[in-house]
């Protein structure tokens, strides 16, 4: 019985296939009546077959287009309820790309049935191809009259569009604004959609036109921050001559945001926004700025903690004074770190103009922890740049004058001060990379009277540094680096121990030198086979217990390469 039932329900399906065939060959043969009734007579027969529905709804569609020719609109809008309603009795087809189809045809239909859509039609196609401007009049004064209804909208809004395009270079900023706010009123455009990104793209343009009289904030607020379609987020390569990758639409827009927010000095994101600029900050970690901005108002808001590390995560990959700046601003009770990063921020190479206000910050530290002198030339360096620049004194500098006694005497510098106590910043931002011991082999002056010292790094590198970069009066040092494609950066440099240091240099050498003299009376030695050259050699004797580091030579035999 069951096995029967089934095999009817094919052969219903079957047949029901077949006369959707046959109502479409009576349509397309102009014989819409007959393959109306016939369509009608299916579906009563079969309610709930797909194929049914299918066939009425072309017959209809067929018929609603013939009535809207006739000039009887009420029925082919009568007929196009109708077809609406059949839409979720049609089922999806074979292939996916056809499914949309049915409500192609009927928004099309909707469209041919508006009134002023021939007009609306030929205005589209003049502004795409030849002048806008009479087109963009007509749609405004179809808007302003309220006749423009919304099944017209995506193509006013392609005339908007088009208008915006062509006529950017000569329209005024309040023409502008007014395209744009006509353009947010079309209720009935898609929205993400192709014509909705160009319109951004328009605004883009125009904010760059008019970068204080269009607030493009406040418009992407409008247009929406969750509307962008999926090649929105792409970014675009040129193919020609040097390569060159250009922002996303996205990023664009985020940095449009945030220039005008700083333009206007408005620290207020809107939480649409600040989502969107969450999911930037994701996708493309190589933007360092975005991710400041991000933590900035993450502080502002009270997010401390989440602010600090991506802060941190920031100054790993930006080692620029603000950053510094921002973090110290950032402990708010933590005052040595606080301190801390000021220091870092100065021990960078910076216009005085920029890190004037800097130099006052941390003298007011300074003096709070009772180190006057130190302060007070942070002080006098504040007022010396103000004067520099002709800024007034602040009240600012009175204040913190009073703080400290009139017999203190400045030091004559802080740069020493700036690379020790920046150290404890340095360390905590890099505190997810590994420590490595590191011995200084050598200090010397080069070529330029710059003093270098020469290091030696545990697993046989070696790297040269400024020696003003490493504690004064340390050979041992803690240190973490750097590579980047085998190129050495010192990150953080700590003074440490020589028991600590040694045993991590696996090609260390210990023990009882033989010192022999070669040609010209040239030294060289030995320690445990290890071939020990002259230079090495110095205030050395004859039996004296050395530690060396070695490296091996392409004969196979280890030749020392410093005295540790």
């Amino acid at each position: 019985m069951r096995i029967f039932a089934v095999c009817n329900y094919f052969r219903l399906k079957a047949y029901w296939k077949m006369s959707f065939t046959q109502v479409n060959e009576l349509r397309k043969n102009g014989r819409l009546n007959e393959a109306y009734e016939m369509a009608m007579e299916d579906l009563n027969q079969a309610p709930d077959d797909v194929w049914a529905a299918r066939a009425l709804f072309w017959a209809m569609h067929d018929i609603a287009h013939a009535e809207a020719r006739q000039g009887y609109v009420d029925r082919a809008s009568e007929l196009a309820g109708r077809m609406e309603a059949l839409l979720p009795q049609m089922g999806q087809s074979d292939r996916e790309e056809d499914d949309a189809l049915p409500e192609r045809a009927l928004a099309r239909l909707i469209r041919h049935l508006q009134p002023f859509y021939a007009d609306v039609k030929m205005a589209y196609q003049e502004a795409r191809n030849g002048d806008t401007i009479p087109p963009y009049d007509f749609i405004v004064r179809l808007i302003q009259d309220r006749q423009l209804t919304e099944p017209l909208h995506e193509r006013a809004g392609w005339i908007i569009c088009n208008h915006l395009w062509k006529q950017q270079q000569y329209m005024p900023a309040t023409e502008a604004r007014q395209a744009l706010a006509h353009y947010i009123g079309l209720a009935g455009v898609q929205r993400p959609s192709s014509l909705h990104s160009h319109i951004l793209m328009a605004a883009l343009r125009l904010a760059k036109r008019f970068p204080s009289e269009f607030n493009f904030a406040a418009f992407l607020d409008l247009w929406g921050e969750d509307k962008f379609m999926p090649g929105d987020w792409q970014r675009v390569s040129s193919k020609k001559g040097k390569p060159v990758t250009y922002p996303s639409l996205v990023e664009q827009a985020i940095s449009g945001y945030i220039n005008f927010k700083k333009q206007t000095h408005d620290l207020e994101y809107r939480d649409s926004f600040v989502a969107l600029l969450e999911q930037v900050v994701e996708k493309f970690p190589d933007k360092d700025e975005y991710k400041r901005y991000l933590s900035l108002h993450l502080f502002r808001m009270g997010d401390k903690e989440r602010s600090l590390e991506l802060h941190r995560q920031l100054a790993m990959t930006l080692d620029r004074y603000y950053v510094w700046h921002e973090l110290a601003q950032m402990f708010t009770h933590d005052l040595d770190m606080k301190t801390s990063a000021l220091c870092k921020a100065l021990s960078l190479k910076t216009p005085e103009n920029f890190v004037c206000d800097i130099h006052r910050e941390l003298g007011w530290e300074l003096a709070r922890e009772g180190n006057m002198s130190a302060a007070l030339r942070e002080l006098e360096t504040y007022r010396a740049d103000r004067e520099q620049f002709g800024w007034p004194r602040t009240w600012r500098y009175e204040q913190l004058r009073k703080r400290i006694p009139d017999d203190t005497v400045a030091t004559g510098g802080n740069a020493a001060l700036y690379a020790e106590r920046a150290q404890t910043i340095t360390d905590w931002v890099f505190k997810d990379v590994p420590q490595q011991a590191a011995v200084v082999v050598t200090r010397y002056n080069d070529n330029q009277g710059r003093f270098m010292a020469k290091l030696a790094i545990q697993g046989g590198r070696k790297m040269l540094v400024k020696s003003s970069k490493l504690p004064a009066d340390s050979r041992y040092l803690a240190v973490r680096l750097n590579d980047e494609n085998g190129r050495l950066k010192l990150l953080t440099v700590n003074a440490a121990e020589r028991n600590d240091i040694v045993p991590q240099f696996a090609e260390s050498v210990t023990g009882n030198v033989r010192i022999m003299q070669g040609q010209a009376d040239k030294q060289y030695g030995f320690v445990e086979g290890c071939f020990v050259p002259g230079h090495l050699l110095k205030d050395v004797t004859d039996g004296d217990t050395l530690t060396l580091l070695t490296e091996m030579q392409p004969d196979g035999r280890r030749r020392a390469t410093a005295v540790i």
